[in-house]
Order: C-alpha cells, then structure tokens, then sequence
C-alpha cells in the first residue's frame, strides 16, 4: 500500500479557507496603517528638519509642528502596544 505524499501546507489551508469569507479592514490591518502613517510622520519631520538645516525655503513653525506630530503619533503607538501587551497578559492569566 503506498502512501501519498504530503502536500505544500500553504495550498492545504488555502483549500480547506477558499470557501471562507476574508475579514477586511481587522485590527491587524488597523496596526499596520497606524504603524505605516507614524512612520511616514516620522519622514516628513526629518524631511522638514533637513530642509530648515539647509537653508531651504521650510519655516520653523512648520518644522516644530511636523516633529510634534511625529512625536504625538509616536507616543500614541507605544500606549496601543502597551495596552496590547497588558490586555494579553490578562488573558494568559485568566485561570481555566
């Protein structure tokens, strides 16, 4: 009797999901946006930053507001991870 052999894992869940609708728009996706959106906050300052250090046509004001916004998302991202990472750790010490 020969035995058939395993399949790639990939086409095996695809197979078992296709018939699964996809959540769109998940918390996973809200993460990656916000972490995307700091990170382009991020850009903008130093782009503002490096403009002003120049000599480039970039007023402080608007340096000082891109760098506030970058700090702002920043800290924001860091208090969802902190709540994440709390709201876990409850769970793991829920008693079954």
């Amino acid at each position: 009797m020969a035995i058939a052999p395993i399949g790639h894992i990939t086409s095996s869940i695809g197979a078992a999901t296709s018939g699964a609708p996809k959540a769109e728009g998940g918390f996973g996706d809200a993460i990656a946006k916000g972490i995307e959106g700091v990170s382009n906050l991020q850009k903008t300052a130093d782009g503002a930053l490096t403009s002003f250090a120049s000599g480039g046509n970039v007023q402080i004001s608007d340096v000082m507001a891109a760098t506030s916004k970058a700090t702002l998302g920043m800290q924001v991202m860091v208090e969802l991870r902190n709540r994440a990472l709390e709201a876990y750790q409850q769970i793991m010490n829920i008693q079954v």
